[in-house]
């Protein structure tokens, strides 16, 4: 179970979730897509918990689905540079004045 079944399976929408433990309801879309972890609160967890109608076993292992799910898939768009360094190299000698 991920976190989209966790919300699902409590019959909410990304908006209803949102708004109920007054987060954006992109935080939301990350979390299910696997994007970023749930990090709340010790008040808004237990929101949480009573929310998805869930254990704590249940939002810990619904929130590890969604980041290895996230690992799975094709990688987003590529990286506009490489990590590797590139040296400039060029055929005329430095010159200093």
């Amino acid at each position: 179970m991920d976190m989209q079944v966790l919300r699902e399976r409590a019959g909410l929408s990304r908006t209803e979730v949102a708004f109920r433990l007054a987060i954006s309801e992109t935080s939301v879309r990350n979390w299910e897509a696997g994007r970023t972890e749930p990090t709340m609160t010790p008040k808004k967890y237990l929101d949480a918990l009573r929310l998805f109608k869930c254990t704590p076993e249940e939002l810990a292992t619904a929130s590890e689905k969604s980041i290895n799910q996230r690992h799975k898939r094709k990688p987003g768009r590529p990286r506009r540079f490489a990590h590797t360094q590139v040296s400039l190299v060029t055929d005329s000698p430095v010159c200093s004045s």
